[in-house]
């Protein structure tokens, strides 16, 4: 039985959490090309993950920290009820991931210092741990499965501090180290597959400290897998100029276009950023100027890239502003501010897109800890530059 027809035969009221009422956030934009709205979702949710699936309708991965639950939702393409249940409870702080598979069943990555896998098998939720006795997992996870059903995990192993990764085949999961030991690899992680179903991964990597006092410099690097080998490239990486931009690679969220080239958002310590990779080089540019974020709050602000049906790129992130999105329209770099924000918040937001380009991103209110969704659509049917049919931005 499908998670529509399931959810609409568990649905009662007052057995289900569902908040439908529509509310027009207060925009702020340097172009005014795209209307959000919003609705709620749950009582209370961080760490979220949304994915739309090909018929339009949502899932979402969460966390609620009362009761330390990880809990998943579903919205019916063409309804505003969400229906929401718990996975897991009795966990700690941990970071969560969704995808679907060529079903449209979904698959979750969280890491409550462990890291566990949990999918939706067609008729019940099953769980498991994934390379259990390797250590202590923390920080992001990313998951996808292979159009033959194969499901792959990235993450950050807190207590050897590598990037890992595996996959399960026959019934067992096959992990292994990418990178890292004294470099700090893979607290943010992201990952895509190419058209034959191999990984690309993006992920920050931070160097050793040259003193007590030093912060390790960050940077930004992306790991592939050729059917035979692993390979890994720096994307991105400070240079010694006092303008350099500091720390980079937090919060990087990876898509793949047309041709299979890998794009990037990210986050260095003044600024959204945005890599692609061509003709075997990689380019970066800033996307949008931000305040500084002071030491540590690059912990807590992350990014989601998503491509519309003309391959032009979206970005969901979050800063000092508030929630913003930024999409490249044919020629240039445009951002609108969603929800401004009061003080240091951190939405821990994500963002997807369906087949009719309507943008969904989750959030974590300000106001109250509520679990939000915001829904963006373009204002007209020309919403991307007319005769600039250009996938990506060039520098």
């Amino acid at each position: 039985m499908s998670l529509i027809l399931q959810a609409r035969k568990a649905w009662s009221p007052g057995r289900w959490l569902v908040l439908s009422a529509l509310l027009v956030f207060p925009l702020v934009t340097r172009a005014q090309n795209w209307n959000w709205t919003a609705e709620n979702v749950d009582a209370e949710g961080a760490s979220t993950s949304i994915v739309a699936d090909r018929d339009g309708n949502l899932h979402l991965s969460y966390y609620v920290a009362n009761g330390g639950q990880v809990k998943y939702g579903f919205r019916p393409a063409g309804s505003s009820k969400w229906f929401t249940m718990p996975l897991e409870h009795s966990l700690g702080v941990l970071e969560t991931h969704i995808t679907v598979d060529s079903d449209s069943n979904p698959h979750v990555c969280y890491t409550p210092r462990a890291m566990k896998y949990a999918h939706w098998s067609g008729h019940r939720w099953l769980i498991q741990e994934v390379d259990p006795g390797s250590g202590l997992i923390a920080y992001m996870c990313s998951i996808q499965v292979t159009p033959d059903g194969k499901p792959m995990l990235s993450w950050y192993l807190e207590s050897t501090t590598y990037l890992r990764y595996a996959i399960l085949q026959d019934g067992v999961w096959s992990a292994r180290t990418i990178e890292g030991g004294d470099s700090l690899a893979g607290k943010w992680t992201s990952m895509a597959l190419d058209a034959n179903g191999f990984p690309r991964i993006s992920f920050s990597e931070f160097l050793p400290r040259l003193s007590e006092r030093a912060i390790p410099p960050g940077l930004l690097k992306f790991a592939w897998y050729d059917g035979k080998k692993w390979s890994t490239d720096i994307v991105d990486i400070a240079d010694s100029t006092p303008d350099s931009g500091g720390d980079r690679g937090m919060g990087n969220s990876l898509v793949l276009d047309s041709k299979g080239e890998p794009l990037i958002s990210y986050y260095d310590e003044r600024s959204l950023k945005f890599a692609r990779h061509v003709e075997g080089k990689w380019s970066t540019q800033v996307v949008e100027h931000l305040p500084p974020f002071g030491r540590w709050s690059w912990k807590s602000f992350r990014s989601s890239i998503v491509l519309d049906s003309k391959g032009h790129p979206h970005i969901g992130f979050e800063s000092l502003r508030g929630l913003e999105h930024a999409w490249w329209n044919g020629q240039q770099w445009q951002v609108q501010l969603i929800v401004p924000t009061a003080g240091v918040i951190f939405f821990e937001n994500s963002m997807t897109i369906d087949k009719d380009d309507v943008l969904y991103m989750t959030f974590k209110s300000f106001v109250d800890g509520s679990l939000k969704l915001a829904i963006g659509r373009p204002t007209s049917p020309g919403h991307t530059a007319a005769g600039k049919d250009q996938s990506t931005p060039s520098n």
